[in-house]
Parts: structure tokens; sequence; C-alpha cells
């Protein structure tokens, strides 16, 4: 039994090792460096003069997978179970089984994934991960906010087919309807495009018009106010928290 308890003495040996090689700054630079190869080889891959090349890209970029996998195989190896309590490395792990499906190959738009590799090292970086920290605080927030847009953008959207649509196809169904407040809402042409057409059958349709401008841009503007007051008050603790 002792070339067991020596195979298993040099296990551990091979195993603290490697702990300490991926847990190394170098390690993580190599990986970091490896991820904005991968993502120039991909803008590379999805531009079409390059369409010459796809063949040693494709191959690129094969490789770079090849070297993620190893990562998180050594990283498994080294951690055992407990790899899976860290949510950046179940995030890891999700992300490079997402574009090792045989079938993702031939979609950049899903190997592109592989991208989000990066915030995990850029979560180590403090003024990188305050930001990435705030982001994610203010996520709540967010869908809060979208939750509200929803319910404003779905009022006015019906409003806008009983309104506009036996005449204007923008508005003739729901989903035109809400495709075209969109327009409005991004203020994207949408005086020339859609209000300015629509009032020449209907003269004071500027009111609704207005109407949903002025109030999207108060949603808007309500919840940016909110979030930097949410941000500061997280930060110093001057701003209390109010309850509505």
């Amino acid at each position: 039994m002792k070339w067991m308890e020596k195979f298993k003495k040099t296990s551990r040996q091979d195993k603290r090792k490697l702990k300490k090689l991926v847990e190394g700054r170098s390690f993580d630079l190599m990986i970091m460096s490896l991820i904005l190869f991968n993502a120039v080889v991909l803008g590379l891959l999805a531009t079409p003069e390059m369409a010459v090349y796809d063949r040693i890209l494709f191959v690129l970029d094969r490789l770079c997978l090849a070297i993620f996998i190893a990562e998180i195989l050594m990283k498994i190896y080294v951690y055992g179970r407990d790899f899976f309590k860290n949510g950046w490395n179940v995030f890891d792990f999700a992300i490079i089984a997402l574009s090792a499906v045989p079938l993702t190959s031939y979609f950049i738009v899903l190997r592109t994934f592989r991208l989000f590799l990066l915030l995990h090292y850029i979560s180590r970086c403090n003024r990188l991960k305050q930001v990435l920290g705030i982001f994610v605080g203010l996520l709540p927030s967010f869908a809060a906010m979208l939750a509200v847009l929803a319910i404003f953008f779905y009022v006015f959207a019906v409003m806008a087919v009983s309104l506009f649509g036996g005449v204007f196809l923008e508005f003739a169904t729901l989903g035109s309807s809400l495709f075209a407040l969109l327009q409005v809402f991004t203020l994207d042409g949408w005086a020339s495009g859609i209000a300015r057409p629509v009032m020449i059958e209907f003269p004071h349709a500027w009111l609704f018009f207005t109407t949903f401008v002025l109030l999207s841009f108060l949603l808007v503007i309500s919840f940016v106010i909110s979030a930097v007051a949410e941000v500061v008050r997280k930060s110093t603790g001057i701003f209390p928290k109010v309850k509505l």
C-alpha cells in the first residue's frame, strides 16, 4: 500500500502546485490577454473583408476555446465541489459550456458570450469592481422602471390604436403602435416622421404626442435622479432612504 500513499502524496503536491498556478496573477493576466485576443479573432470573423482568412481564424478561435476549457478543468480539479460554490466560477463554466456546444460553432453571436469572461477579471480591480457593483445594485431599480414604462407604453399604445389606427398603419395594431411610440420615445425623427403626418388628419394629435414625450421624459429623469441618490446614499450615507 506504500505506492498508494505515495500516489496520494504526489497528487496532493501536484494539486497545491496547480492551485498556486491558477490563483497566480500571471495566470490571470494570461487568461485576460487570451480573452482580448479571442475578442479580436471574433471581430475579424465578423468582418466580410477577412473572409479569406476564415479557416485560420476559426482554428485560432477553437484554440482559445480549448485553453478556456483546460482552465475550467484545472480549477475543477483543484477546488473539487467547492468550485461550484463560487458564483463567478459557475458563470465561467456556463459561458464556456455554451460556447463549446458544436452547434454554436456556426453562430458567432453565441460565441461572443465568451467575452463576458472579462467581467470575472474586471471584478478584481477595485475601481472597476465598484462600477460593476453599482451596475448590479441598480438592476432592481432599472427593472422597476421598465415595469412602469411597460404599463405606460401599453396605455398610450391602446389609446393610439383607438385614436389613429383607422387611418395610419403605424397605429393599426397594438404591436405597430408600441413600435411607433418607441420611436417617439427615442426622439428619432418622431416629429416629422410620425407626429406631423398624424396632425394633418387629426389637428389635436399634438396633445397626445407632447403628453407622451413629456411624461416619458419625466419618468426617465425620475429614474436617473433616484439612481444617483441611491448611489450617493450607499457610498456616503448622506441621503436617508425614503419609504413611500
